[in-house]
């Protein structure tokens, strides 16, 4: 009886050590697994590229890994930094000014279009007047707005740095995947194969296309959205339009990014006097940008992935809507991972059948 029992213990016991193991390990390494699928989602789109520039230099990985990473850093940390600070500045601006008027009680009328505006229209208008003329009640609902608004933009300065340290995090763990880049590639094979004999590589190979053709998606998107920016912007006489022209493409991946930033742009223009191009710049950042976006993506997507095009924009929203940002990716790979494993399956069944 007491061997039997020490039959059923031990197997027991390990698996208990085992899982305890698995979970602390899970536990260390939590902090940094966003940061780590970024990485995985950033080598696997530029492995080509890496791949091209190491061979140039002879097969040295490390050096290529390096000057990979430099150039990311250069090319999204910098102008990222450079973006947000341009917005800042303006932003600050445009509330200096905004403040000074209240202060003075000067205030010029509303655009025609912004009145017309069913529902809201006449609201505003109310509010308008109240504030033309000084009326207590609508001043002080706006000084209430103050400390919210504070908040909010704390707010969103501290996601910000938190999400430049998450990127950061991501860089370095994607030079380490440049430098060990084949040896990784074996064990992924390995265990790709260890859990799915017949269709582990395939998998592979669907998610790896999956991913480029998705981050293809979002860089052509986001070129074309950037470059319509600054159409509309320089059309219009804002200043530095090719700034923000760049800073739209790089804002491009956060939903609603291209509209927040152009707040200040339209900002400026109204404060000038110019009503009919600051309506003009935010009806064509909100559609002609904003509509483009959609397009490129799916055409993009739709070649390198064999996910139907339909399935890419479920994939790309819903993953967004599950996950975040990082579900703008996961979403689209994990629908064309199970596409293809229900593709296989109703395959085998047809060819079953027909060789029956």
């Amino acid at each position: 009886m007491s061997s039997r029992l020490q039959e059923y213990t031990q197997p027991l016991i390990a698996l208990l050590l085992l899982v305890a193991i698995v979970w602390a390990a899970f536990i260390v390494i939590a902090p940094f697994l966003v940061a780590t699928l970024w990485a995985i989602i950033l080598v696997s789109a530029t492995w080509d590229q890496f791949a091209w520039l190491s061979a140039r230099l002879g097969g040295r990985d490390g050096i290529a890994a390096v000057l990979v990473v430099a150039l990311m850093l250069l090319f999204i940390i910098v102008p990222l930094v450079l973006a947000s600070v341009e917005f800042a500045q303006q932003l600050t601006v445009l509330a200096r000014e905004l403040q000074q008027q209240i202060e003075s009680g000067v205030w010029p009328a509303l655009p025609q279009w912004l009145l017309d505006l069913p529902y809201a229209g006449e609201w505003l208008q109310t509010e308008w007047l109240g504030l033309q003329q000084q009326d207590l009640q609508v001043l002080t609902q706006l000084k209430g707005l103050v400390t919210p608004l504070a908040r909010i933009m704390l707010s969103v300065a501290g996601s910000f740095g938190a999400g430049m340290l998450m990127l950061l995090i991501s860089l370095l763990i994607a030079g380490v995947l440049y430098a060990h880049g084949n040896t990784v590639h074996r064990w992924v094979l390995a265990f790709s194969h260890k859990v799915a004999p017949r269709e582990g590589i395939r998998l592979l190979h669907v998610a790896h296309t999956t991913i480029r053709g998705v981050v293809n998606g979002f860089i052509g998107a986001a070129i074309a959205q950037g470059a319509f920016a600054w159409f509309g912007y320089a059309i219009a006489g804002v200043p530095h339009a090719l700034s923000l022209g760049l800073a739209t493409c790089l804002v491009s991946v956060i939903p609603g990014g291209p509209m927040l930033l152009s707040i200040p742009a339209i900002g400026w223009l109204y404060q000038q006097g110019a009503i009919g191009w600051a309506g003009f710049t935010a009806v064509w950042i909100l559609f002609a940008v904003g509509s483009i976006d959609n397009v490129v993506k799916s055409l993009v997507i739709g070649r390198s992935s064999p996910l139907p095009i339909v399935l890419i924009l479920f994939g790309v929203a819903g993953g967004a809507i599950g996950f975040g940002l990082l579900g703008v990716f996961l979403g689209p790979i994990l629908l064309a991972l199970v596409y293809a494993l229900l593709k296989n399956w109703v395959n085998a069944d047809q060819s079953e059948t027909t060789a029956s």
